[in-house]
């Protein structure tokens, strides 16, 4: 069978998109947002706001087709060379790692309300473990399978979101929902900026269609439509689902639940959906993280060949499938010791961080790519332009502890790149 028709079409690629967002972060995000209130949902609508913007330079990357078949990091490199493009790819790499790290991590922490054994360190390692290499394995099949898993798992994991989304509504409390409206009693400016760096993990792999571009059946074509289709599925679902919860739980008890999605479906429907709901959201979870160790793994191969050997984006092999594996384990092992809310919340944000630096590189490069020979090439800036300031907005609301882990990611890769450059000059020299 050729290529083209082993590659992903516009369904296949929507359905990666759509799933790998929604994955644990709207089963989490209630909880963490509950200790803001219901002003939350200001912070929604900048997420998706910003979503959006986001999807719309990684589709106009796609549809410029200077990409040499590597997705957008083929178009950084395009705009800026292999130097930059490495920086972007082995950045997206690192924010893959660690939000590999965060949905094992929630698998776990969704079975231990089903097997209360999992409580136990040493027993929840074991099996966040066992998760991360039973999806490593599923990998190695091919692409199409991981497709298609995620495609199920979404909608048996939607299964409460969307409970929550259209009968929620009809337990919705106007009163619960302004009486939660901000509990934190500070101003909605400290607020809000934090919030949406929270909200933003629920949208990352949003450009997952780009950087799987040699999974995919004509990517120019295929990439834009599943980047702003699987945003927009992502963003509907979101918003309706978290919303209702603001009005059927109030914001201390939203902050104190460690599943919001079943404590609202005990309040909707009594406490026998409580079940069913942890293992929704287990199986949904497993399902994006399945596609994000393809999406990990394809990137560290497209990082290592832009400064060995550059050539189209081909699926990964068996061994970065496996070299992903191990340096997964080797994390899940490293912290091990605190307690997997805190793991969970520290490496969302650091995932996040990082990934806001990919977003950035990327509007730049579109703002480079945009000469006259583009059409509509002044939206085409102010979009890229629009991306770069919006991250910098972002940015500047973190601590110096995030800020710190950009520069100290962006300087380790750029010398990582450095170092690959060497090797294949040095390897050059001694061919000739």
């Amino acid at each position: 069978m050729s290529a083209p028709r082993e590659g992903l079409g516009p369904f296949l690629a929507t359905l990666l998109v759509a799933g790998s967002m929604i994955g644990s972060g709207v089963y989490l995000l209630p909880a963490s947002l509950g200790e803001i209130g219901s002003i939350s949902i200001l912070a929604w609508l900048a997420a998706i706001a910003a979503a959006l913007l986001f999807a719309g330079v990684f589709a106009w990357l796609s549809v410029l087709g200077r990409d040499g078949g590597q997705g957008f990091i083929g178009s950084i490199a395009a705009a800026f060379g292999p130097r930059t493009a490495f920086v972007a790819a082995a950045l997206y790499w690192l924010q893959g790692v660690l939000g590999n790290v965060a949905l094992a991590l929630a698998v776990t922490g969704y079975l231990s309300a089903v097997f209360p054994v999992l409580a136990q360190m040493h027993y929840a390692t074991a099996c966040t473990l066992a998760v991360v290499w039973l999806f490593v394995g599923l990998n190695l099949f091919g692409p199409r399978i991981v497709a298609h898993l995620e495609g199920w798992t979404l909608l048996a994991g939607l299964a409460p979101v969307l409970a929550a989304a259209i009968f929620g509504w009809f337990y919705f409390d106007p009163d619960v929902f302004r009486a939660s409206w901000n509990v934190s009693g500070r101003p909605a400016a400290e607020v809000l900026p934090g919030a949406v760096v929270l909200v933003l993990w629920a949208f990352l792999g949003l450009e997952s269609a780009c950087v799987a571009a040699g999974l995919l059946r004509d990517p120019t074509r295929t990439a834009p439509i599943a980047t702003l289709c699987g945003v927009l599925v992502a963003a509907v679902v979101y918003l309706a689902a978290c919303t209702a919860l603001t009005g059927i739980l109030p914001a201390q008890a939203l902050a104190a639940s460690p599943a919001p999605f079943a404590d609202a479906a005990q309040r909707m429907a009594g406490g026998s959906l409580a079940l069913a709901v942890a293992l929704c959201a287990a199986v949904k979870a497993a399902g994006t993280l399945g596609g994000w160790v393809m999406l990990t793994s394809a990137a560290g191969s497209l990082a290592v060949g832009i400064e060995t050997e550059p050539e189209p984006a081909r699926p990964p092999s068996v061994g970065n499938f496996l070299a992903n594996g191990a340096l997964l384990t080797a994390i899940i092992v490293l912290i091990a010791e605190p307690s997997i809310g805190r793991q969970f919340t520290m490496v969302i944000n650091a995932a996040v961080v990082v990934m806001l630096c990919v977003y950035a590189i990327a509007g730049a490069a579109l703002v480079r790519a945009s000469d006259r020979s583009v059409p509509a090439r002044r939206w085409a800036r102010a979009l890229g332009g629009g991306a770069v300031v919006v991250v910098g907005l972002v940015l500047s609301s973190q601590g110096a502890a995030m800020l710190g882990l950009a520069a100290a990611a962006v300087i380790a890769a750029f010398g990582a790149g450095a170092v690959l450059a060497l090797r294949r000059r040095r390897e050059a020299r001694a061919a000739t």
